[in-house]
């Protein structure tokens, strides 16, 4: 069944279930029926998503916890807009078999400015090359610092990290508190040895990535691919260096402290980087748990006007 499964991408569980016939039982959303949404918070969902027609069903679960709307699952919100016809179509892309490098770091991050990734990319400047460098905290996905150079020798990358160190104070860390690993690949600006000198001496360490490795670097490839899709490439060509600066200030500010970030659980990374994820963990958990009482008490009270004869 494995092996079948396997070759028709279907989940095992999913087909036991199915030949059981428990997928033939009302779903009622757990609890008994007293957890099912509310009328209500179905209504800010469509709401949401009519205003937002471009957010897909985990952009709109996460927005409508941000703004404390509503606190539901991707899933139940997908149902809710497959159901009113607002879905948009899932289209299945090709699967690929990625090996895993053996000289990935093999560990997580429990805390903020304990490993940062750094990379650049370009766009174009009124016909010319410009280059985006920025670095990324692995921990909360917050992009720490970032700089638009008309070139990237190792001048830039040296100037790029020391501000970072500034922004987030690790020169006032105590004698021997752990500081940043810089993670980046074999760029010549990156291998200089004026790179290391310079990034070793404010006590940070520069950890290199594998040739041809995107993945040794995958957190900040991740990062520099969302300012690709959402801005760089929507611009195309930015007409002058002021006017990039101002675009990418703007995104780099939208993407820190607004946009929910999946590698979060849905939370923007600033928040992440000064609160902690245990913090904002504890705080969902809260709020799932204030909510769900807050539906029992919706659909009491609903069931005990139907046994009184006055249905609302």
């Amino acid at each position: 069944m494995e092996a079948v499964c396997q070759v028709l991408e279907l989940n095992p569980r999913a087909v036991y279930r199915w030949r059981s016939g428990q997928h033939e039982k009302p779903h009622h959303g757990g609890g008994g029926g007293l957890n099912k949404i509310t009328p209500l918070e179905e209504k800010r969902v469509l709401t949401l998503a009519r205003r937002f027609p471009q957010f897909r069903c985990r952009r709109l679960a996460y927005e409508l916890e941000r703004k404390s709307l509503a606190f539901i699952g991707k899933t139940r919100v997908a149902e809710i807009l497959k159901t009113h016809g607002l879905n948009h179509e899932f289209v299945r892309g090709m699967r690929r078999d990625v090996p895993e490098p053996a000289d990935m770091l093999s560990h997580e991050p429990w805390r903020k400015n304990l490993l940062w990734g750094m990379d650049w990319t370009y766009l174009v400047i009124a016909g010319r090359f410009w280059y985006l460098l920025i670095v990324v905290d692995w921990y909360s996905r917050k992009i720490v610092a970032w700089g638009l150079f008309p070139q990237i020798t190792r001048f830039e990358v040296v100037a790029c990290v020391t501000e970072a160190v500034s922004l987030e104070r690790i020169d006032e860390l105590p004698e021997g508190s752990m500081k940043p690993r810089i993670v980046a690949d074999h760029g010549s600006a990156n291998t200089a040895e004026y790179t290391k000198s310079n990034i070793e001496v404010q006590g940070l360490d520069l950890w290199l990535s594998g040739v041809n490795r995107p993945t040794g670097n995958a957190r900040t490839e991740r990062t520099i691919g969302t300012l690709k899709w959402e801005e760089i490439q929507l611009e195309g060509e930015y007409e002058s260096e002021e006017r990039a600066r101002s675009r990418l200030r703007a995104t780099i500010s939208d993407y820190n402290f607004r946009r929910p970030n999946s590698g979060n659980g849905g939370f923007s990374p600033n928040i992440v980087h000064v609160l902690g994820r245990h913090v904002l963990s504890d705080r969902r958990k809260t709020a799932r748990q204030t909510t769900e009482a807050r539906r029992r008490k919706h659909w009491e009270n609903q069931e005990q006007l139907m046994l009184s004869g006055n249905p609302t």
